[in-house]
Formats: structure tokens, sequence, C-alpha cells
């Protein structure tokens, strides 16, 4: 069975109605999928790391979003420098 995240469209609205400012940080975001969330902010952020283990939606999101460092891997595949980033997006992640 498909599980489809976010079907009705909800997710985008309420995290645009959050109003939250990636402005001059450095952003993980965790299950990046495609982008959905990414396009949001990304022109805003510093710099931006998108990870996902589905390697054709980060393809997808690697193809539209050229400045994002867009990986194909799962969160216990990344190894980061401490304090190599200010923010961690996580999204339908857990």
């Amino acid at each position: 069975m498909a599980i489809y995240e976010d079907p009705e469209g909800h997710e985008p609205a309420a995290f645009a109605a959050a109003k939250l400012s990636f402005a001059g940080c450095r952003v993980l975001e965790i299950g990046a999928g495609d982008g959905r969330l990414t396009r949001q902010y990304a022109r805003d952020a510093v710099s931006v790391m998108a990870i996902d283990p589905d390697a054709a939606a980060i393809a997808r999101l690697a193809a539209e979003l050229t400045t994002v460092d867009a990986r194909a891997m799962t969160v216990a595949e990344l190894v980061l420098p401490a304090s190599s980033v200010d923010v961690a997006l996580f999204a339908w992640s857990l």
C-alpha cells in the first residue's frame, strides 16, 4: 500500500503560515524528497543540504534547485562537522 504524504496539500500552507525565517541560515533538510518544502525557503538560506534515501526524488530536487546540495542518502549515513548547520528540518521523516 502506498503512503501519500500530505495528500490534502496542507503542509506547504502550514509551513508558509508559520513565517519561519531561514535568512542567513545553513539548513539541513532530512527527508527532503523532491523538494516540496525546500522550494519555500532555499532562496533565503545561505546553504541547504537536502537528503533523502529516494534517489529519484532527490534527482528531481537537484535538477530544479541547483544551489541545493542534494544527496541520496539516509540520515544514518550522514556525517557532518560540529556546528556546520544552524537549522535541521524534518518533514514526514520520523
